[in-house]
């Protein structure tokens, strides 16, 4: 049977996935509506996407300029957040937050690069075929970005093992099971309930990147269940269940589901 605790860590990483999930694409999609705002294209902003008033007069640098802040803003947001991250001393709910929203700004760059020779219409497709790039060095930039990907993203292990418990002495915090709390359940439940909350969807896009895009934190899930010996993290974590956290997730919730008709800036 698994603890109270163990439990309740369960519960809030779930809903630090949601949450981190839901910012993350308001943030991005805010980027795009901000720009497109700044260079009088009439933006309406929804829960995950922009549309604009934009023709075919624009120039150049206004129809590059939309659809690049959402990529380069997902860029800032993993760099701040990682910068948090790596300078908090103590490990915490707080922490686990920064790190969710690390990972999710990364993984939103680079997968919008990976598939910049096979997505035209997304952000990067878009830029790239402003830009006129030939179409072997669209592919060149897919490969990197999926390289560069890994790379990144396998570089967070040491920051989920900090994130673990400080607490060696239960039976829960074995190896396996800690890899099930702070990446395998919050992404299988997160997925589902992020997967839901997108719809509804302008383009399969759309649905793709929240239902398949945060399995790349597998490659951490793995590397944390060949562990041998029990692991010990660095974190403290509440020992009852949040209320401040559900309170937040509910009004994130709420927002995200305001967007869905559009909001004119």
């Amino acid at each position: 049977m698994k603890s109270n605790a163990y439990n309740n860590l369960l519960i809030h990483s779930i809903l630090t996935y949601v949450l981190c999930f839901i910012l993350n694409t308001t943030i991005h999609e805010g980027a795009h509506a901000i720009v497109a705002k700044a260079t009088g294209l009439n933006p309406v902003l929804h829960h995950n996407y922009v549309s604009t008033s934009g023709n075919e007069s624009d120039p150049p640098i206004v129809k590059i300029m939309t659809p690049a802040a959402g990529p380069l803003m997902s860029l800032i947001q993993a760099i701040v957040f990682l910068v948090l991250l790596r300078t908090s001393s103590q490990k915490s709910l707080v922490t686990l937050f920064y790190l969710w929203m690390s990972v999710m700004g990364f993984i939103n760059i680079g997968g919008y690069l990976m598939l910049t020779p096979m997505v035209a219409y997304g952000d990067t497709g878009r830029v790239f075929a402003l830009l006129n790039t030939p179409e072997w060095l669209k592919w060149i930039i897919a490969v990197v970005a999926l390289l560069g990907s890994m790379k990144i993203i396998v570089n967070f292990t040491k920051d989920f093992e900090k994130q673990l418990p400080n607490k060696s002495s239960d039976e829960d915090y074995k190896p396996g099971r800690l890899a099930n709390l702070l990446i395998a359940y919050p992404v299988y439940v997160g997925c589902v309930l992020t997967t839901l909350i997108s719809l509804p969807v302008p383009t399969f896009i759309s649905i793709l990147y929240p239902a398949t895009s945060p399995f790349i934190t597998f490659m951490i899930y793995g590397r944390l269940r060949r562990k041998k010996d029990n692991l010990i993290g660095e974190a403290r974590y509440p020992e009852k269940i949040s209320l401040a956290l559900i309170a937040i997730v509910i009004v994130a919730l709420v927002f995200t589901r305001f967007l869905v008709k559009g909001v004119t800036l």
